[in-house]
């Protein structure tokens, strides 16, 4: 009967140190890592609960990283538009006081190259990478948008980044919609942004006006599918064959197209400040909601220090107290046996 008592008290002694050696590993581990969560059996419904946090926080700083890239194209686009602005501006502002008889042939003359200046900026700005991207180019990232003689190489493709959750804005103008005007697509009196809806419908225009603009502009009398005798470089190229061929005329004809394409490029430059705010605005409510869900993360997954280490102190004492108390069963002597 004592050897079956004897090997019980063992066997219980045993028991109760292993549990609490486990229970103390656990709480060293969780020491380790400071972490309350250290497998997915500690508490499933948390691990889910933090697991989906963690997803959600990954996604959300893909979405930080785009609307970062949007934020940057935009702002060049944006700053590109500003400085077509003032060129057009500044080529108004010749073209009203060379509209007058008070100049002569060979200042005109002197006024064209001012304009072929001009002319060349706008080619330089139309043509603008981001790295190795075209931003005028549309979806041809890679092709650059506009040669020499003005033609638009690209498409009207529009890009679109995931700056949230399913909500998609598109970074960039393509060059149609930014360089080129046809009259049927005007932005006189009209606050919007011109489609190409109406691209196929035939204009009427006078042959002998045709034919002079034709040859004042020196361009191709045949027009393109962009409709290039539209676009800002035509403008340009006839405003300077006019001062090189002193015709007031047609230099006082080009006003209106001038304010025509500072209205478009002012209304691309509206649509760009609007998508930087919604981009803002979508940016500020995701960093405040990572701010929210890793505190709630924080939560479920990390440990409360002082806790802890308060546990581990009472579990080394609950260790140390059942050492000693197993000494009584575990040591014992031949006399005691002989009791």
């Amino acid at each position: 009967m004592g050897r079956v008592s004897d090997n019980s008290s063992t066997a219980s002694v045993n028991y109760s140190l292993n549990r609490i050696k486990s229970k103390m590993e656990d709480l060293q581990l969780k020491g380790s890592t400071l972490k309350q969560l250290t497998k997915p059996s500690d508490s499933p419904v948390n691990n889910v609960e933090a697991l989906t946090i963690t997803s959600q926080l990954s996604d959300n700083a893909q979405y930080l990283r785009n609307a970062d890239y949007a934020t940057m194209y935009l702002n060049i686009t944006e700053k590109s538009l500003e400085e077509m602005t003032d060129l057009l501006t500044k080529a108004k502002e010749i073209a009203i006081a060379q509209s007058s008889d008070f100049y002569d042939e060979n200042i005109r003359k002197n006024i064209a190259n001012e304009i072929v200046q001009i002319r060349n900026q706008v080619s330089a700005i139309a043509n603008k990478r981001v790295g190795q991207k075209y931003i005028f180019s549309g979806f041809k990232t890679l092709t650059k948008p506009f040669d020499d003689s003005g033609k638009y190489l690209g498409d009207n493709g529009s890009i679109k980044l995931e700056v949230s959750k399913d909500f998609f804005v598109p970074i960039n103008l393509n060059g149609h919609e930014v360089f080129i005007s046809d009259e049927k697509n005007s932005f006189k009196n009209n606050n919007t942004i011109p489609t190409l809806d109406n691209q196929g419908k035939e204009e009427k225009q006078d042959p002998a006006q045709a034919t002079q603009s034709r040859d004042l502009a020196s361009i191709d009398a045949q027009d393109d599918g962009f409709g290039t005798r539209g676009s800002l470089f035509s403008q340009l190229d006839t405003f300077v064959a006019a001062l090189e061929n002193n015709d007031a005329e047609m230099i006082q004809s080009l006003l209106e197209k001038f304010d025509d394409s500072i209205s478009r490029l002012v209304t691309l430059r509206t649509r760009a400040g609007s998508l930087l705010g919604s981009i803002a605005t979508a940016k500020s409510t995701m960093e405040s909601n990572n701010v929210d869900r890793a505190e709630r993360r924080s939560n479920l997954v990390d440990a409360d220090i002082a806790e802890l280490f308060s546990d581990i102190t009472k579990q080394q004492n609950v260790l140390k107290t059942t050492y000693q108390a197993s000494k009584s069963v575990l040591n014992q002597s031949l006399l005691d046996f002989i009791k």
